[in-house]
């Protein structure tokens, strides 16, 4: 791996993290495994652009491919549940292969949707 492709990594993932993220929501990370079409398995990370649960978020990560021995920068979109994920990503081969579709499952720490707030009605004043 040359020094600009080892470089390309951490940047292309610091870049897509800022891109995923918007700012009024609280991005969460999650761990899996991806299996890539015509492509084998791996395991990843990811950053989505919100926490909450029962929410679709998008995603952008990074793969570890076990028969290729690869680093695959992914982006996508996923379902976020109680504590997992589903997810459904494109990556990107570093070496000239192109671009490859995978499927993710994995573990996220999500938030429960905040309750709506009670708003009590002001006091009536009686003539």
């Amino acid at each position: 791996m040359t020094v600009s492709r080892f470089l390309f990594v951490p940047a292309a993932f610091v870049a897509a993290v800022g891109l995923a993220t918007p700012a009024s929501a609280d991005a969460a990370v999650g761990v899996g495994l991806t299996f890539v079409f015509g492509g084998g398995a791996g395991i990843g990370a990811r950053v989505f652009s919100n926490d909450e649960e029962d929410k679709g978020a998008l995603s952008a990560g990074v793969d570890y491919m076990f028969q290729q021995r690869r680093l695959r920068p992914t982006v996508g979109v996923a379902y976020l549940g109680d504590g997992a994920y589903l997810g459904v990503d494109m990556g990107f081969d570093m070496n000239g292969g192109g671009v490859d579709f995978g499927v993710g499952v994995g573990g996220v720490d999500t938030q429960s949707p905040a309750a709506p707030a009670i708003v009590e009605p002001p006091p009536q004043e009686f003539n």
